[in-house]
């Protein structure tokens, strides 16, 4: 059992090459990074890096870190997408209040506004006392959300003829008639 238990760990070299690869992809960089490869040509780190890919303990860790670092990506986006929403849902009349006194129309410092609202906020500008505020764009906003979750994605691709999204032909792009 001892035996067997050994043959399943990494190096420490094959781990930092692991970790290496799921941080950057590519698998020569990441031979770089772990080995001492100051004397070796570039094909040679290629060849060394592919078998070490090829191992089965080596691969089964990239796919094991691949897979955490997905699920840690599963958090992320869902707050990319509350953030989205944010910038999608802003009223423009949460950045205003009446002032009692005056009777006037004033805007409302941060921390005056609601959460969401600030969230939205781009970039605030401070001239001279004069203080402007430059938001995200609903409509960009929209379209990466859009994006995030494959709305705008084609559902049907056909090389001879066209793309189609939902039973709508949206572009053709066929050959000429005489190069058919």
């Amino acid at each position: 059992m001892a035996q067997k238990d050994k043959n399943k760990r990494l190096t420490p070299k094959q781990e930092l090459f692991c970790q290496h690869y799921v941080d950057i992809g590519i698998a020569s960089e990441a031979y770089r990074l772990a080995y001492n490869c100051a004397n070796q040509k570039p094909a040679t780190i290629w060849s060394n890096a592919s078998r070490l890919l090829d191992d089965s303990k080596v691969s089964a860790r990239v796919e094991e870190l691949m897979a955490e670092r997905a699920e840690q990506f599963k958090v992320d986006r869902k707050r990319v997408e509350e953030v989205l929403m944010g910038i999608i849902d802003v009223d423009p009349s949460d950045m205003y209040y009446v002032d009692e006194a005056t009777g006037k129309t004033k805007l409302k410092a941060p921390n005056q506004m609601p959460k969401r609202m600030r969230k939205a906020i781009k970039k605030i500008k401070n001239k001279r006392g004069e203080v402007t505020y430059e938001f995200n764009g609903k409509t960009e906003a929209a379209r990466l959300l859009a994006s995030m979750n494959g709305w705008e994605a084609p559902k049907e691709v056909n090389v001879n003829g066209g793309v189609s999204l939902d039973g709508k032909r949206i572009m053709d792009f066929g050959l000429p008639k005489d190069e058919e």
